[in-house]
Order: C-alpha cells, then structure tokens, then sequence
C-alpha cells in the first residue's frame, strides 16, 4: 500500500511543475507582445517539455492516490487543491491566448480578403454565408 509522505512527496512535484509553466505561460505572454518569436519558440518547447513531466506525474498520483485509504485522501486534499487552483489557473492562461489567437487570425483574415480578392466562385455555407478559406490552422496546447 503507498504512504502518505509519497503521495505528499509526488503533490508537491506536480506543484513545482505548475509553478515553472506558469513562469513560462508568463513568458510565453511577453514574447507573443513583444512579437519574440525566438523566445517564443523556445518558450513553447520548455512548456511542452513541463506538461510531458506532468502528464507523467499525474499518471504516478493517480496509482498512488487509487490505494490510498480515505482518511490519507482527506490529509492530502489541501494540497491537492493547491495543484487544482494552479491547473485552474494555468488553463485560464492557455484559453486567454486562444482567444487571442483567434481574434487575431479573424482579423488577418479580414483583411487579406479585402486586400487579395478571390478569383474563384464563391462557396456558400448551409446557412447562406459566405464561406472564405481559412489560413492554415495553429495548435494551441490546451492538456493543462
């Protein structure tokens, strides 16, 4: 049966992690206004490195956690809420940067349809609009 220092010891892991991917979301921030795009790279490479640790360390608290009795779970659970909130939190940020994401291709798009016109016929959806073709897709990690 696992112990309770190990799972204390495995909690306090994922919350280091989630510390430094906050650190680098708030870089990520920066370099994206800043229009960085060295750091960004590297920001993102460090981030998505972070995240692999995790999902790892979340599979080794999930084994741990599933032998635990229930009064270790409840001992366990402020830290545990600790994690959580920063989860929470690092979430928020990824879905901020989505949102910008998205805006700022809209825009993009906006523009480059009214700057380059389309030679070709124009496709309708099912609901009437007029449907443009979409610059190619980005990926934004949303696992945390």
């Amino acid at each position: 049966m696992a112990d309770a220092a190990f799972l204390k010891q495995v909690l306090t892991k994922e919350n280091e992690l989630l510390d430094r991917v906050l650190v680098e979301q708030a870089s990520l921030r920066k370099a994206v206004s800043d229009k960085k795009w060295e750091n960004l790279m590297d920001t993102i490479s460090t981030i998505n490195m972070l995240a692999d640790d995790f999902k790892k360390t979340e599979t080794e608290r999930e084994c741990v956690f599933a032998q635990l009795s229930d009064e270790m779970k409840r001992k366990a659970m402020p830290l545990l809420a600790e994690v959580r909130g920063k989860l929470l939190k690092s979430r928020t940020e990824n879905q901020a940067l989505g949102d910008y994401i998205t805006i700022t291709r809209g825009f993009i798009q906006g523009i480059l349809d009214e700057a380059v016109p389309q030679s070709r016929s124009k496709v309708y959806s099912r609901s009437g609009k007029i449907v443009h073709s979409q610059p190619s897709s980005v990926v934004v990690n949303t696992l945390y």
